[in-house]
């Protein structure tokens, strides 16, 4: 089936550079960086000049941080005034019992519903670190607006002894987006390959999203030695490279 495949900014360094290139690796789909909505208007305007669209907003929740949910609350209002529909966040907070944070979550919940906003939590520490975080937290929160995206390289940089395609099928059913990412396999390990030069097992994770009738967008993110110290042409050259292994395996 046909997938909404996107690319986050930074791995163009940029917004600019992001909507120039993509079109030409046939992906019209961006994951723009929070931002004043002001700056937020700019990025769609320019992006919509390229033939691409904002499909997802990414940020933090830290609940320990009054001001940067002060500026979370912002980007949500943000996001409905151009049209986006999922924001995806790392949300962190150490300080208070678990539970604390579960209703923290399940306020923020509510307040992007009211703006047709669904929160999507990276894979990360301390709330969504692997499958078994990730349906503890969506229980506890209980809120629709409240979803998982799934990184499928990070369940190896966080974990040990766990295969991203396994946790993918046990929490396909929360899950609104993905970061396709590969990788080394090695715990904490920063090596991010271009696709099909690490251990994700691409082809079961497509397996999993289409017997689901996945939607949602699945988001390029290179990281590490491929796009670090790099110039434009060779970042764009390891996007190239993944669109091409990602249809050589069918997946586009």
């Amino acid at each position: 089936m046909a997938h909404m495949i996107s690319c986050r900014e930074p791995v163009y360094q940029g917004w600019q550079n992001a909507v120039e290139y993509l079109p030409q690796a046939g992906i019209h789909c961006l994951e723009a960086a929070m931002r004043p909505l002001d700056e937020l208007r700019e990025v769609a305007a320019g992006a919509k000049a390229h033939g691409v669209t904002i499909t997802t907003l990414a940020g933090g929740a830290n609940f320990d941080k009054p001001e940067t949910l002060e500026a979370y609350h912002a980007a949500l209002a943000a996001a409905e005034e151009v049209g986006v529909k999922l924001f995806f966040t790392s949300a962190n907070g150490t300080e208070q019992p678990r539970e604390y944070y579960m209703e923290r979550l399940r306020e923020l919940a509510e307040k992007a519903a009211g703006h047709g906003v669904t929160i999507s939590l990276e894979t990360h520490p301390p709330f969504c670190q692997n499958a078994d975080q990730m349906l503890q937290t969506i229980e506890a929160v209980d809120h629709p607006n409240v979803k998982i995206n799934l990184d499928t390289a990070n369940i190896y940089y966080y974990n040990q002894g766990l295969n991203s395609a396994d946790e993918l099928e046990r929490v396909i059913d929360h899950v609104a987006s993905l970061h396709l990412k590969d990788t080394d396999g090695g715990f904490k390990s920063g090596n991010f390959p271009v696709f099909g030069q690490g251990i994700v097992d691409f082809p079961r994770i497509f397996k999993t999203l289409d017997a689901a009738s996945f939607q949602g967008p699945l988001t390029i993110e290179l990281e590490g030695p491929v796009v670090g110290g790099k110039d434009l042409a060779a970042r764009h050259e390891a996007v190239l490279g993944c669109m091409a292994y990602l249809k050589s395996i069918g997946a586009v």
